[in-house]
């Protein structure tokens, strides 16, 4: 008797699904998108920092103590060559007396003046410093005033002489401030 009152129950399956299971669904995966679309954006973000985090604790745990013995030893390594010398030096003059220090050379006595600004620019250049300044300017959105500040903290190179030649005085002022 259904069927021949009906033909088929399709109609009565889909009045059914569109009026109660469909709207259910559309109700449910709206209401679940609204709370896990910004769940996810937060997981994606913050896991992501707390997995740098945590590889950067795990390396310390693990390297740390490596690093510092090898820096360590690095650093009694050339003590050590100091030491030498000394040592050196004092059988020398034990051996020939005040005679022996006429050998050491003298420090050079040279004043070459405070540094440029082109100088200071090309050492916040070759530091990175202009570099790192600039990303973080590009990177995020700040004010202009709040630009012109961190810019203000970096020297910028003019072109008024040429970039060797200024790196070649500066690294000739370095040396021989030594």
């Amino acid at each position: 008797m259904g069927t021949y009152l009906t033909r088929s129950r399709a109609w009565v399956y889909i009045a059914f699904y569109d009026e109660y299971a469909g709207k259910h669904m559309n109700i449910s995966a709206g209401l679940s998108l609204v709370f896990l679309i910004p769940m996810y954006w937060y997981g994606i973000h913050c896991n992501r920092v707390k997995e740098l985090n945590l590889n950067m604790y795990y390396y310390a745990w693990r390297n740390i103590d490596k690093r510092n013995r090898l820096v360590h030893n690095m650093i009694m390594e050339h003590f050590e060559v100091h030491t030498e010398k000394l040592q050196d030096v004092f059988l020398d003059i034990k051996k020939d007396g005040t005679k022996a220090l006429a050998n050491l050379p003298q420090p050079k006595e040279q004043d070459h003046g405070p540094l440029t600004v082109n100088e200071r620019a090309m050492i916040d250049e070759i530091s990175g410093l202009t570099d790192y300044v600039e990303q973080i300017i590009s990177a995020n959105d700040f004010p202009e005033h709040i630009q012109d500040k961190m810019r203000s903290e970096v020297t910028y190179y003019t072109p008024d002489a040429d970039k060797e030649k200024v790196r070649f005085q500066l690294s000739k002022k370095f040396k021989n401030a030594r």
